[in-house]
C-alpha cells in the first residue's frame, strides 16, 4: 500500500482514514492491497457531506426531525474512484438519504445459479453455446412478453407482485421456463424477496405500455454495458466443505453468473432525483462544494422523501426482475444447445448498490452501500435458507478471472458489508492505452461473447466496427482490475466474509 500521510495503519486489515469533517471512517485492506490517492482524496471530498447537512439545519431547521449526520463510513477492499463518491463506500446517516450515493445503477447486483451441466459439456460445444446466447441476448431473441398490469405489478411489488400478475396459462416466451425453473419458489434466496414496496409508478408510462394486449420491451433481460455480465463458470475449489455442500457447490459443477441492474429504469429514477435534491438545497446557502447534496426525511421534504423511496423501489423491483430473466435466458440459451434436461437452482440475489433503512448502535440509520454488498452473520439472516451459516457474499472477480462465493460474518465495523468484485486498478482510458500483448492472450484463451460476432470473416473488411468492439472488451479486461487475492484475504482475515469456493469462468456474455 502506498504511503499517504492521511492513512494511518490500525493492524493488518484495517487502516484509519482521517478527515477534517470528524467522521469515523476504516478501510478495510491488507497491505497488498493498492489504495489510490485519487480515491483517498475523492472520499475526503465526500465528507465535507457532514458539514453540508449541518448548514441545511441552521438555515432550515423544519427540514429535520432528528439531530441529522453522517454517523460512520466502512470503505472496502475494492475501493476506487468513481464520479463524487468511490466504489467500495458504506456510508451510515442520521435524519437524510444522499441519493448520489447510489447514482442511476440502483440495485446493480449479482445473481448465482448452480446447474447439472459439467465443464466439459460446455468446453465441447463453446461455439454452439455462443451463437444461442447472442442470439437470445443480442439479437432480439429474448422474448418477454407482459401486459400493462404485469409490469405495473413489477414495479411496485417486485418479483412477488410479478409472480402473482401473471397468468398461469402464459405460456409465450420464457414464461414456461420460468416456471418450470421454480423462480416462485426461489424468492426466499433473494435479498428482501427481491420485492419492496412502492405506493407509485414515478416516470415511466410509456415502458408499462397498453391495457390491452402482450407486448415487449427494450429494457427488461437487458445487460447494460460496462462491467455488467452474465458468465458461465465453474466450481474450480471448494474452501469450506459444509457450507459449501449445503449451498450444492461441488468441485466441477457450472454456474451462472448474473451482474447487472436497473439499466435504463435507474437511469431515468436517479435522474429525476440528483435534480430534485438540488432544488431543495436552501437558496440562502452555497451550492456543496463536492457538488452532493441531501434529501432530508422530516416534515418540510416529507413528500420529496416518500417518492424517493417509491422511485427507488421501482428501479430496484425493475432490477431484481432483470436478473431473474437473464438468468432464465442463460438456461434457455443452454438448453438450446444440451437440450431439456438442463436445470439451474438458484443460490442467491443481492443488491450491492443501494439504500437500506437499518439499525446501528441503537439508532436507526440510511445505511447507503456504493460498490458493496451486504455481508449479514447467521443470526440477521434467521427465516432465510441462510440461517445456520451466514449471507452468501457473491464477489466477481475481472473478466476472465476467478470469482468467489463468501459466507457473511456480520462484522460491525464494517457495518455488515463487503466487496462488490476486485476494484478497478486502471480507469477504462488507461487500459486501452498500452497492454497490447496482454489483451492478445487474454482474447486467445477466453471466449467473450458480444453484440457483434468476432468470428466472422466479414468483419475483416470493416476494421473500424471490430477496433470498436475490442476497445470495449479492453476496458473490462483483468489487468484493468486489482488482483481479487489480496480482496478475499483482506475480507477473510477481518471477519467479515468466509471464502467458500472459487469459480471459475468458462466465457462471458457481455452487452
Amino acid at each position: 500500500m502506498p504511503t499517504d500521510p492521511r492513512l494511518t495503519r490500525l493492524d493488518e486489515t484495517r487502516v484509519r482514514v482521517a478527515n477534517p469533517h470528524g467522521v469515523e471512517v476504516t478501510l478495510f485492506a491488507n497491505e497488498r492491497v493498492p489504495v489510490e490517492a485519487a480515491a483517498v482524496t475523492e472520499l475526503v471530498d465526500l465528507l465535507a457531506l457532514q458539514d453540508t447537512v449541518q448548514q441545511v439545519a441552521a438555515a432550515a431547521p423544519d427540514s429535520f426531525d432528528r439531530d441529522p449526520g453522517v454517523v460512520r463510513v466502512a470503505i472496502t477492499p475494492d475501493f476506487h474512484k468513481a464520479r463524487g463518491i468511490p466504489v467500495g463506500t458504506v456510508l451510515a446517516t442520521r435524519g437524510f438519504v444522499v441519493p448520489q450515493a447510489i447514482g442511476n445503477d440502483i440495485n446493480c447486483g449479482m445473481r448465482l445459479h448452480t446447474t447439472n451441466l459439467r465443464p466439459d459439456e460446455v468446453a465441447a460445444k463453446v461455439d454452439d453455446l455462443e451463437t444461442a446466447f447472442r442470439s437470445l441476448f443480442f439479437e432480439a431473441g429474448r422474448n418477454i412478453p407482459m401486459t400493462r398490469q404485469q409490469r405495473l405489478a413489477m414495479l411496485t411489488g417486485g418479483l412477488e407482485g410479478l409472480l402473482d400478475a401473471t397468468p398461469p396459462d402464459l405460456d409465450e416466451g420464457l414464461w414456461p421456463l420460468v416456471r418450470e425453473l421454480g423462480v416462485g419458489d426461489q424468492l426466499d434466496r433473494v435479498e428482501r424477496r427481491g420485492s419492496l414496496p412502492a405506493g407509485r409508478v414515478f416516470g415511466l408510462t410509456d415502458f408499462l405500455g397498453t391495457d390491452d394486449r402482450l407486448s415487449r420491451d427494450g429494457q427488461i433481460g437487458s445487460i447494460g454495458g460496462g462491467n455488467h455480465f452474465v458468465e458461465i463458470q465453474k466450481v474450480e475449489k471448494v474452501l469450506d466443505g459444509p457450507v459449501a455442500h449445503a449451498w450444492g457447490l461441488k468441485p466441477g459443477v457450472v454456474t451462472v453468473m448474473v451482474h447487472t441492474g436497473s439499466v435504463g429504469v435507474g437511469h431515468l429514477c436517479g435522474g429525476h432525483y440528483r435534480d430534485v435534491v438540488r432544488k431543495l438545497h436552501p437558496a440562502t446557502l452555497k451550492h456543496p462544494a463536492n457538488g452532493v447534496f441531501l434529501l432530508p426525511e422530516g416534515d418540510r421534504h416529507r413528500a420529496e422523501a416518500e417518492l424517493f423511496w417509491d422511485a427507488l423501489h421501482n428501479a430496484a423491483n425493475f432490477a431484481y426482475a432483470n436478473r431473474m430473466f437473464l438468468a432464465v435466458m442463460a438456461v434457455a440459451g443452454m438448453r438450446r444447445v444440451f437440450g431439456d434436461r438442463v436445470g439451474a437452482d438458484l443460490l442467491y440475489d443481492a443488491p450491492h448498490n443501494f439504500v437500506w433503512k437499518d439499525e446501528l448502535d441503537g439508532e436507526e440509520v440510511v445505511l447507503h452501500r456504493k460498490g458493496a454488498t451486504p455481508a449479514r452473520g447467521f443470526e440477521a439472516m434467521a427465516g432465510t435458507p441462510f440461517a445456520y451459516h451466514g449471507e452468501p457474499v457473491l464477489v466477481p472477480g475481472s473478466m476472465g478471472a476467478s470469482s468467489f462465493v463468501l459466507v457473511g460474518q456480520g462484522n460491525a465495523g464494517a457495518m455488515a458489508s463487503a466487496s462488490h468484485g476486485a476494484g478497478r486498478v486502471l480507469s477504462r482510458g488507461e487500459a486501452m492505452r498500452g497492454f497490447d500483448a496482454e489483451f492478445r492472450d487474454f482474447l486467445a484463451r477466453f471466449r467473450v461473447v458480444t453484440p457483434t460476432d468476432l468470428r466472422r470473416a466479414d468483419l475483416r473488411q470493416r476494421p473500424d466496427i471490430l477496433a470498436k468492439k475490442l476497445e470495449e472488451i479492453k476496458q473490462e479486461a483483468p489487468f484493468a482490475y486489482k488482483g481479487i487475492g489480496p480482496v478475499v484475504e483482506t475480507l477473510t482475515a477481518a471477519g467479515i466474509a468466509r471464502p467458500v469456493a472459487e469459480l471459475t469462468p468458462l466465457m462471458t456474455v457481455k452487452g
